[in-house]
């Protein structure tokens, strides 16, 4: 069987980043995300058309490719403040992974240059080597390598997007989360908040997450076996704990982050 992941990661920059900063750690997703699945792909800047996109490969034997971080860098000072860019793995529509970068937005200026990384790849249930440890370590990866994180998640099945239901003259629209517009749980989420086991009793585990001997937040997991967007005692868990953390407060708005 197989089964979508996302990954969203919300977090800022000190500055409006650049093409060798973004190359730098889209390098290092990328040998996570093979570390992850026990794969070894390679990675191609995203075009108007399969064979366009194709032709450039990100990185080489020796690095990131210079003729990519040169056409970045022209890119970057035509659309500066707000240049970011995406890569994928060339694979099928079906079975494809890719890394995004966005712009983001904070109603409440928590973040200075506000950024939205989306990392997203399919697994066969079946064969993968993917578990509860590697993401945990994957996520922390992610935090460890971006400043000011204000949320990310892990989710499968397409979670927290809604499904179109139609009806005459109408349709509805159904969602898997809770909350429509608010954060969501998923698998697991991370919190710049220091969240005690016994708070939210309903998740599997509650991981800190440390600077140095600092704790700068917190992960909550909603199960040990991998999380599916499609299995309805996964849902319930993941519905739980997000009704237990707008209960703590600790489930702002989409807009809020």
């Amino acid at each position: 069987m197989k089964l979508d992941f996302r990954i969203e990661h919300d977090f800022g920059s000190s500055e409006s980043i650049k093409p060798v900063e973004l190359a730098t750690l889209f390098q290092g997703v990328t040998k996570q995300l093979d570390e992850l699945l026990g794969t070894k792909r390679s990675w191609y800047e995203q075009g108007y058309s399969r064979k366009q996109a194709l032709q450039y490969k990100i990185f080489t034997e020796e690095g990131i490719s210079e003729d990519v971080l040169d056409r970045w860098e022209m890119e970057y000072k035509k659309d500066y403040p707000n240049w970011t860019t995406g890569i994928w793995d060339g694979g099928s529509d079906e079975d494809s992974a890719g890394v995004d970068c966005y712009p983001s937005y904070s109603s409440t200026h928590r973040r200075k240059n506000p950024l939205n990384l989306v990392v997203s790849f399919s697994i066969d249930l079946s064969q993968t080597r993917l578990n509860v440890e590697k993401m945990i370590n994957f996520l922390s990866f992610l935090l460890h390598s971006t400043n000011n994180c204000t949320y990310s998640c892990v989710e499968s099945g397409g979670y927290s997007f809604s499904e179109i239901i139609p009806k005459e003259n109408d349709y509805d629209e159904v969602y898997k989360k809770v909350f429509p517009d608010r954060i969501s749980c998923g698998w697991m989420l991370f919190i710049p908040a220091i969240i005690l086991p016994d708070l939210i009793p309903d998740a599997a585990r509650i991981v800190p997450v440390l600077n140095g001997n600092e704790q700068i937040g917190t992960i909550v997991v909603s199960t040990e076996e991998i999380f599916d967007g499609n299995n309805k005692e996964h849902l319930g868990k993941a519905n739980d704990i997000e009704i237990k953390l707008l209960d703590l407060g600790l489930l702002p708005l989409m807009t809020e982050l």
